[in-house]
């Protein structure tokens, strides 16, 4: 068996894991990411013209995460599906400025926190 750090799993059995101490570490440190993508990312790149109304709307997407965190940090979240279902409903609210981008980059964290097996044919979650 190969060392757990080079060893890949399927994107469904991850999704069907419990949380426990160590998804639970994964989960925060993707919100983190989220976050910080947000931030560093969203807020700079707002035309100044409209940067009050566009602001807002990302600081409602803010809100909806702390919800997250904070659902996360009651263990509210049993399972990793239920953690990742609540991120990319709030990330597919197109109304705050580089929504995609956000998407993807969730995306991309999930899958090298979580070491995901990359497949050709693949009917993900995300």
């Amino acid at each position: 068996m190969p060392p757990r750090s080079h060893q890949h799993y399927k994107e469904s059995e991850i999704l069907g894991r419990q949380i426990g101490s160590d998804e639970m570490l994964k989960c925060e440190f993707i919100l983190l990411k989220v976050y910080c993508h947000l931030e560093n990312n969203v807020f700079l790149n707002i035309p100044h013209e409209n940067y009050a109304e566009q602001a807002s709307q990302c600081l409602e997407k803010l809100r909806k995460l702390d919800k997250i965190k904070k659902t996360l940090m009651e263990k509210k979240y049993r399972q990793v599906e239920e953690f990742v279902r609540a991120v990319k409903g709030i990330l597919q609210d197109s109304e705050c400025n580089a929504s995609d981008l956000t998407r993807e980059e969730f995306k991309k964290q999930f899958k090298e926190v979580f070491a995901i097996q990359t497949t050709c044919l693949s009917s993900s979650l995300l």
